[in-house]
């Protein structure tokens, strides 16, 4: 029997479960990164996730401890959780996605009859992640794999940078290349062949400047060390070739040294997938908070 104030055990024996996309949105700064911290040779257990989003914060961390005590996960085992693009410390997103199966209603009244889960999972997440919006997806649904395109925005002080000698050079990453000296090199990561689809540079008010990046997938660090050596180009320390050199991998097979853009510039900006249209009205997010600031 529990005692007075104890809380009742939750009954999962009836739960009925549906696989859901989340676009949610925040501010990179108070954390390290988006995924968990967790030992990657087992699966975190619910204890481990909170652990972790307590021992070092994670935009995951957050969104884990959210569905846990809101009951709309069990466990983190079971929830098929996949992420869409992974952001490193420091970096902000204004449309990253996620998507699990989460608890639904126990007796819809009709297919669509949902619980409004943005604004059941704002009420506890910290103000500055917020979820956006939300749509079920079908059960095999990834989201990283079904993902057809991200889009980044880099702003930046562009204060002694030809803005126009930067778009110029960036032209040369347009296209299918091999990336390999624009990233940190992963030991599990093979092939660095990307394509970038568009990148446009451009003022956004009289002391600011934004890049943005268009393509299918990004490697680890690779708009952060695109932007770095723009930048040089910019600053007139690079010929707008320099890009075109150091894509050509037979004549730099090893990437050069040059110092990481500040990760407090990068947005993940969106992210789109086929057939799916996201209403973001402010009825379905529930409390605001800074990360509404990204909309």
């Amino acid at each position: 029997r529990k005692g007075k104030g104890e809380e009742k055990e939750f009954d999962w024996s009836t739960a009925t479960f549906k696989k859901f996309l989340l676009k949610i949105s925040y501010i990179g700064t108070n954390y390290a990164g988006l995924a968990h911290q967790l030992p990657s040779s087992s699966a975190p257990s619910s204890s481990e996730a909170v652990s972790a989003a307590e021992n070092v914060p994670t935009v995951e961390g957050e969104l884990m401890k959210a569905f846990l005590k809101t009951k709309l996960i069990k466990d983190v085992q079971s929830c098929g959780f996949s992420r869409c693009g992974r952001t490193d410390k420091g970096v902000h997103s204004s449309g990253n996605y996620v998507a699990l199966f989460l608890r639904t209603k126990p007796k819809p009244a009709h297919p669509d009859d949902h619980y409004n889960y943005a604004q059941v999972i704002n009420g506890v997440l910290p103000p500055d992640i917020r979820v956006l919006a939300f749509k079920p997806v079908p059960d095999d649904f990834d989201a990283r794999f079904n993902c057809l395109r991200r889009v980044y925005k880099y702003f930046f002080v562009p204060f002694g940078m030809d803005l126009a000698l930067m778009n110029q050079a960036a032209q040369h990453f347009v296209g299918e290349h091999d990336f390999r000296n624009f990233c940190k090199l992963d030991e599990n990561v093979q092939h660095f062949t990307r394509r970038i689809t568009s990148i446009v540079i451009e003022p956004c008010d009289a002391n600011t400047a934004v890049a943005t990046f268009t393509g299918t997938a990004f490697l680890w660090h690779q708009i952060r060390c695109m932007v770095s050596v723009l930048m040089l180009v910019g600053r007139g320390l690079e010929q707008p070739s320099v890009i075109a050199d150091l894509l050509d991998v037979d004549k730099h097979p090893q990437k050069p040294q040059y110092e990481l853009a500040d990760p407090a510039g990068l947005v993940l900006f969106d992210c789109f997938f086929e057939g799916i249209h996201f209403d973001t009205s402010e009825h379905q997010q529930g409390p605001r908070g800074p990360a509404d600031t990204f909309k």
